[in-house]
């Protein structure tokens, strides 16, 4: 396991250091590649190394890693100005569960909220979540309570500690539930998306080996379908619980004909989160590395198809959470911040789950987006902040519904999962003057969040996803020559810090494949830097579509499309819409027979609408062929046989300035 920084990481850029900093924290766990001075028995300077400010050397080609890298060690070395970090001074990073992070013991409350200074003297009664349909609320201390209530019950259904446990449903007050009770425990949380189908669920479930699982009632013929496509998999039934209150139960079984296709045998097989409750007992503090250990199994689609499981450790989200709370200041005790965005996504799951519960703010829940429950949201809970993809904003921003309700008391908007033009940002703002809009930038790996840009620094800086983070370095390389780029030039971005993922579940090669020497995170997207340390992605290396936030991997699509039996060959890639300020999935298809096969232009688009509304069929709502279906007589390729993605692209390009377009995208 890789070494996990507990202290920040002092700036390596003069340029961007404070005007005076100190280096008294305690390094003693800083991995080998950055350590201070005075614990290495070397007194001077030597080729192999590179003095850093504030007393630590950089020993660029220092294998922390546990992968065989020895192909890379012959790649240049960067300069210390080449490695980006933060001015801002960095947190104490605390090395305990995400749990006992969030709900320290009564004994040392006080030395925890001293040591993590942006943790408030907790108010037991103030809401910590509230639904936001239904204006119910669970406070602080109902929340850590109804946690240990589950997690008790857990335990006496046999489930332990490092278990995997899944959970499938919206964002709900069960989900906190569900989430929380588990990590009491000492689990492992699988959170998948609610818009999986039957086979995208089963493999998450069989590759997470999850072994007992939550599951929203109105989900349950999705999930029970997924252990019917694989007899050898399966959980036991008394180890599936409804993601639903005792109160929703009750109403899914008094009206049953409404409930969406939940059978009343289910309802009465399976208990509620409520109903499996025991008395709490005072989950123990474990002292043997815990803070390593998995807390989260979020999966990413990779561009070879199926879904990654990303380990996320306890000490990844701990210290993610005290970065953003050191370096992004609006999210404080009084705010009310919207959820719409899925928790089982790693955005929503950190951002909006976790970090209000260490600012003692409240979190009003929704579903999902949807315009209208989330107007009735902020003018009934007078939310102040919200956590939005760019589609979002651009529902908002063109809905004649806005005018109707009372938003003033949003004071912003965080963007994240997907780019931000700032375009956007200019016309957003123009329409709704009260509210700033800043943007981020994250992936999965990093938990999320490694860039974000305030307030203050998104004046004159629309369409940058802002600066480090503090504890993260960042550096930008050439992926053909390897080495580090020099500012305002394109590289691929390369991250490295204490909230970088353990690897990948079960894949020693994937994780292979992305971490370079040193620790070094390759995150596959291109971006420049100027000279202020303001960072901008401009293209991306991986190959993955994404749609309104989601990830889309071209390689699964082509997959299936080419168990069709009209279809000889297909590329896919996405193309950016500016209606939806998203990219759509597009594909390239060449009929069987050839386009000779189809003469005229009805039949054409006949075949294409045709393979859109197969494809709809099978897949996930966000995954569908919104881009359309282009028919072509042959797919670019290399002459390795790889698909020549570019070329495509810049067909589309074409395709999209001409206005000829066959096969038209359907309107889904």
């Amino acid at each position: 396991m890789r070494p996990l920084l507990t202290r920040y990481i002092p700036a390596l850029n003069s340029s961007l250091l404070p005007s005076s900093s100190s280096a008294s924290a305690s390094c003693s766990r800083a991995p080998q590649f950055l350590r201070p001075f005075a614990s290495s028995s070397r007194t001077s300077s030597t080729a192999s190394e590179i003095p850093l400010p504030n007393g630590y050397t950089y020993y660029p080609n220092h294998n922390d890693t546990p992968f065989d890298m020895s192909k890379e060690s012959t790649l240049p070395s960067p300069r210390p100005d080449q490695i980006y970090v933060s001015s801002t001074p960095a947190p104490h990073l605390p090395r305990m569960s995400v749990y006992h992070y969030l709900f320290p013991f009564k004994r040392y409350k006080s030395k925890h909220r001293t040591r993590f200074l942006y943790y408030p003297d907790p108010n037991l009664d103030k809401p910590s979540f509230i639904d936001g349909l239904t204006g119910r609320f669970v406070t602080r201390g109902q929340v850590e309570e109804q946690a240990k209530k589950l997690a008790t019950g857990l335990k006496r259904k046999g489930i332990q500690r490092g278990e995997v446990g899944c959970i499938f449903g919206m964002n709900s007050l069960e989900w906190v539930n569900a989430c929380f009770g588990s990590q009491a425990l000492g689990a492992i949380v699988s959170p998948a998306n609610y818009a999986y189908t039957p086979d995208e669920l089963l493999h998450q479930l069989r590759d997470s080996t999850a072994s007992f699982a939550f599951v929203q009632p109105s989900l349950l013929p999705v999930f029970l379908k997924a252990l019917e496509l694989d007899p050898k998999y399966t959980i036991a039934e008394d180890r599936i619980i409804l993601l639903c209150s005792k109160a929703e139960k009750a109403a899914l079984a008094e009206n049953h004909e409404g409930s969406g296709g939940v059978k009343a045998e289910w309802l009465e097989k399976f208990p509620c989160t409520e109903e499996i409750w025991d008395t709490p007992g005072t989950p123990a503090r474990l002292q043997d590395g815990m803070e390593e250990r998995t807390a989260y199994l979020c999966y990413s689609s990779g561009t070879t198809g199926r879904g990654k499981g990303v380990e996320t450790s306890h000490h990844n989200i701990t210290s993610q959470i005290q970065a953003f709370n050191c370096s992004y200041e609006p999210i404080k005790y009084k705010d009310v911040i919207l959820a719409m965005l899925p928790f089982s996504h790693i955005y929503g799951l950190t951002v909006t789950l976790h970090q209000p519960l260490t600012v003692n703010g409240t979190v009003v829940i929704l579903p999902k987006f949807e315009e209208a429950s989330v107007l009735k949201a902020i003018e009934r809970f007078k939310v102040t902040w919200a956590l939005v993809v760019p589609p979002m904003l651009i529902a908002l921003l063109h809905s004649p519904n806005v005018a109707k309700h009372d938003i003033s008391t949003i004071r912003g908007f965080m963007s994240g999962a997907a780019p931000l033009s700032s375009d956007l940002i200019h016309a957003f703002e123009r329409k709704y003057p009260h509210i700033k809009v800043t943007q981020g930038y994250g992936l999965t790996e990093t938990s999320p969040v490694s860039h974000v840009m305030t307030l203050e620094e998104s004046k004159g800086h629309d369409g940058h996803i802002g600066r480090v983070l503090p504890t993260y370095q960042a550096r930008l390389v050439d992926q053909e020559s390897g080495k580090d780029v020099e500012k305002g030039q394109r590289g691929e971005l390369w991250l490295r810090g204490p909230s970088v993922m353990k690897g990948y579940w079960r894949n020693q090669e994937a994780t292979s494949g992305v971490f370079a020497l040193g620790g070094w995170f390759k995150t596959g997207d291109v971006a420049t830097v100027d000279n202020n340390g303001y960072f901008s992605i401009v293209d991306r290396v991986k190959e993955l579509i994404k749609y309104k936030g989601f990830q889309v991997p071209p390689a699964e699509l082509e997959a299936l499309l080419l168990t069709h039996p009209e279809v000889t060959d297909v590329g896919v890639i996405g193309i950016y819409s500016k209606a939806e300020a998203t990219e759509l999935p597009r594909a390239y298809v060449v009929p069987a027979g050839g386009l000779a096969s189809l003469p005229t232009t009805e039949a054409k688009q006949e075949f294409s609408e045709k393979i859109v509304k197969w494809v709809s069929d099978k897949v996930a709502n966000h995954k569908r062929l919104r881009g359309g279906v282009i028919l072509l007589d042959v797919v670019p390729k290399s002459p390795s046989g790889k698909i020549l993605r570019k070329d495509l692209r810049a067909r589309a390009v074409k395709e999209e300035e001409e206005g000829v377009i066959q096969g038209r995208r359907a309107k889904l």
